[in-house]
C-alpha cells in the first residue's frame, strides 16, 4: 500500500527540510540531508543554477573526470525507453587541468558538499586524480568511477573482445582493488567506491572495495542496455552499448543496496529509479544511508527539494529521528 505522506505544496518552503531528522552521515562526511545529486545530473554548480537551491542537497556529485579531456561518444547518446532513459556520454569532460581552474573555484562557492568523481586508466591516474583534488582543496570526498570504460566508450563498446575482458573473471576484481588502493594512498579524503552495476556479485565487491580502503559504497551505478531502430534495422547508439536508468531499474537496484549493505558496514549509497520521496524511503528500508538521485533532476532541478521534504514529512508524520531508523532488520 503506496505510504500517506503529508506536505506543503511547496518543497523549497516546507519547514521539515530543516530538521535534524533528515542529517546522516558517510564515514566522516556529514550531510544535512541524505539525498545526493548522482554524478553529473546537476552539472558543476553552474549550469543550473537559476533552477536549483543547492542548500537543499546533501552533496553535488560533479561529472566524472579523467586526467585528460574526453570528448564523449558521437551522438545519439541517449533514447527513451519504458520506464526509463539509455545514455552513452562516453564521460565527456575537460580533463583534470581544466577542471582545476574553471570548475573547482564555482564548486567551491556551494552551500552544500562537493564531492568529485573520477575515473582513472591506471593505477597512476588514480592516484594523480585523486592527491591533485585533495591538494588543491574544495572537495569534501572523492568517488570512484568503478564502471568498466568499455560500458562507457562507444568506441571500445563496440569490441566484444574489450567488453567482455572488462566485465568477467578475476581482471574486473583486479580493477576494484588497484584503483581504490591506488586513490586511497593518494588522498586522506573519504572515497566513495561506486561499483560496477554487472560482471561481479554486488557483494563481493563491496567487500574487496572496503577491504582495499573505501569508507563508503555506491550502487547507482546504471545497467548495460541497448536501443534498436527497427526503422533501419540497427542499433541507436553507434557503440552499441549504453547505460539504462531510471524507474525501470528500480528493483535491481534495491536489490544490489540490500546485498551490499548484508555484508559491509560501512555506509551505502543506493539509488536508481528515485523519483519521488516514496522511491527514497524503500531505499533506507533496503539499507541504504543515503541516496543518488539522477534522472529525476533531468526531469525537474529541483526534484532533489521535493524529495527531501516528502522524506522529511514522513519521518516527521511517524516520529522516526533519522532515516538510518528505517532499516529493515
Amino acid at each position: 500500500m503506496p505510504v500517506s505522506i503529508s506536505m506543503s505544496n511547496s518543497p523549497l518552503d516546507t519547514p521539515a527540510l530543516s530538521t535534524s531528522r533528515l542529517q546522516t552521515s558517510l564515514g566522516s562526511l556529514m550531510l544535512s540531508t541524505p539525498i545526493i545529486a548522482s554524478a553529473g545530473t546537476l552539472g558543476n554548480g553552474n549550469e543550473l543554477a537559476d533552477l536549483v537551491d543547492y542548500s537543499t542537497l546533501g552533496a553535488l556529485t560533479t561529472p566524472t573526470i579523467t586526467v585528460t579531456p574526453r570528448t564523449g561518444s558521437p551522438m545519439p547518446r541517449t533514447a527513451d525507453v519504458t520506464a526509463g532513459l539509455l545514455h552513452a556520454t562516453g564521460l565527456p569532460n575537460p580533463g583534470l587541468e581544466t577542471f582545476l581552474e574553471q570548475n573547482l573555484p564555482v564548486l567551491r562557492m556551494l552551500p552544500c558538499p562537493v564531492i568529485v568523481s573520477i575515473l582513472g586508466t591506471s593505477s597512476e591516474g588514480w592516484g594523480l586524480l585523486a592527491r591533485t583534488l585533495t591538494e588543491a582543496g574544495g572537495p569534501a570526498a572523492i568517488e570512484l568511477n568503478l564502471m568498466p570504460l568499455a560500458l562507457l566508450d562507444a568506441e571500445k563498446s563496440l569490441s566484444p573482445d574489450a567488453y567482455a575482458a572488462s566485465l568477467y573473471g578475476g581482471a574486473l576484481r583486479e580493477y576494484i582493488v588497484e584503483a581504490i588502493q591506488a586513490a586511497r594512498a593518494a588522498t586522506d579524503l573519504p572515497l566513495i567506491a561506486k561499483l560496477p552495476s554487472v560482471g561481479i556479485d554486488i557483494g563481493e565487491a563491496a567487500q574487496l572495495a572496503v577491504a582495499a580502503g573505501a569508507d563508503c559504497i555506491n550502487v547507482t551505478q546504471a545497467f548495460p542496455g541497448i536501443a534498436v531502430r527497427l526503422s533501419g534495422r540497427s542499433c541507436r547508439f553507434p557503440g552499441v552499448v549504453a547505460g539504462l536508468s531510471g524507474p525501470a531499474v528500480k528493483p535491481l537496484a534495491l536489490y544490489q543496496t540490500w546485498r551490499a549493505t548484508q555484508v559491509v558496514t560501512v555506509p551505502v549509497i543506493g539509488g536508481g529509479g528515485i523519483m519521488s520521496g516514496e522511491d527514497a524511503l524503500e531505499f533506507f528500508v533496503a539499507g541504504a544511508a543515503a541516496v543518488g538521485v539522477g534522472i529525476a533532476n533531468m526531469i525537474s532541478p529541483s526534484s532533489i527539494s521535493r524529495i527531501a521534504g516528502e522524506v522529511a514529512a514522513y519521518l516527521s508524520q511517524y516520529d522516526i529521528v533519522t532515516v538510518r531508523e528505517l532499516r529493515q532488520r
